[in-house]
């Protein structure tokens, strides 16, 4: 079994880099030392892992399955050197975190250099997303997403959840009219977000004990937060949009809110999303606990809101 382990991590490289090429840079070998690996792998356990072309690679039902299981191997392994570090309170290695696009590229990425100050030894590599992730397969030690379809198995720490506010253009009201109750969105044109996986037309509200859903429609439909925003900004609808994307926006009165005495209760937290461990590597562990005193309770962003969210009964 052990002379097993080093051929397994170099094929879980391939299978990550998606070449024999790329994974021998990364890994400091010879592409023909990382070929004859696999190969040797391959024979010794009687399947074929790799489908390979002049031009491409692409892993069989057998290779798949080795892949997922090898970075399982090699986060363990990882996770057991960083533990030893741990011994000297160091944060060091490399961390992988995937974000929520817009939000990411919004209130994170701006962050991150004071991050950075405080874990010198530490290489941080961000991929912002606006797919469904798999966590293991991307190899992801961190995801920090507000998609309400989270990776199976995975541990979900919520860091905060997001306020919503219903806003239009000044022109859009000026032309077609204010609304003082939830049920006239019927009668106006609605900003939809539309994803993969995921279609936000049905709007709710809350006043005292008075609940509803609202069923919206529109001429516009987008899997883009901020491109909701922008159009909305230019007077295309109304829009329901959580607070974080909106702060200059509100502040310059390109958007207004409407039925600001009534809550909007979408409810959309933002998670730290991660394998199951025995022990969450100090990396880890360092970054969510950052990310979550940098967001704040109550966010940032919503202390700009709190005359708004005052009057919601």
């Amino acid at each position: 079994m052990l002379e097993l382990l080093e051929p397994i991590a170099i094929f879980t490289h391939v299978a990550r880099a998606g070449s024999f090429s790329a994974a021998a840079r990364r890994l400091g070998i010879s592409k023909s030392k990382v070929s004859t690996q696999v190969a040797d792998l391959e024979h010794k356990l009687g399947v074929q892992l790799i489908q390979r072309t002049t031009r491409s690679l692409s892993l069989t039902e057998a290779g798949n399955l080795l892949y997922l299981q090898g970075e399982e191997l090699l986060r363990d392994a990882e996770q057991a050197v960083a533990s030893v570090h741990n011994l000297n309170d160091a944060t060091r290695g490399v961390l992988k975190v995937g974000i929520s696009q817009s939000f990411g590229t919004m209130h994170i990425i701006p962050a991150l250099p004071d991050f950075m100050a405080r874990h010198p030894e530490l290489e941080l590599q961000v991929s912002l997303l606006d797919h469904k992730v798999d966590v293991v397969s991307e190899g992801l030690d961190l995801l920090l997403t507000m998609s309400e379809q989270l990776p199976l198995g995975m541990v979900a720490r919520p860091l905060m959840k997001c306020q919503f506010l219903l806003v239009a253009s000044p022109g859009y009201i000026a032309k077609h009219g204010n609304i003082s109750r939830p049920e006239q969105l019927v009668e106006h044109n609605c900003l939809v977000y539309q994803g993969e996986w995921h279609e936000h037309s049905m709007w709710q509200f809350k006043k005292g004990e008075d609940y509803c859903e609202i069923g919206v429609s529109g001429n516009f439909r987008v899997d883009n937060a901020p491109a909701l925003k922008s159009a909305a900004v230019s007077g295309l609808g109304i829009v329901y949009l959580a607070s974080y994307l909106m702060e200059d926006e509100i502040a310059q009165g390109t958007l207004v809110p409407l039925l600001p005495d009534w809550q909007l209760t979408h409810n959309l937290p933002l998670q730290a999303v991660y394998p199951r461990r025995k022990h969450l590597a100090p990396k880890v562990s360092a970054f969510i606990d950052f990310i979550k005193t940098h967001i704040g309770s109550p966010p940032y962003w919503d202390a700009k809101f709190d005359h708004l969210y005052k009057l919601r009964k």
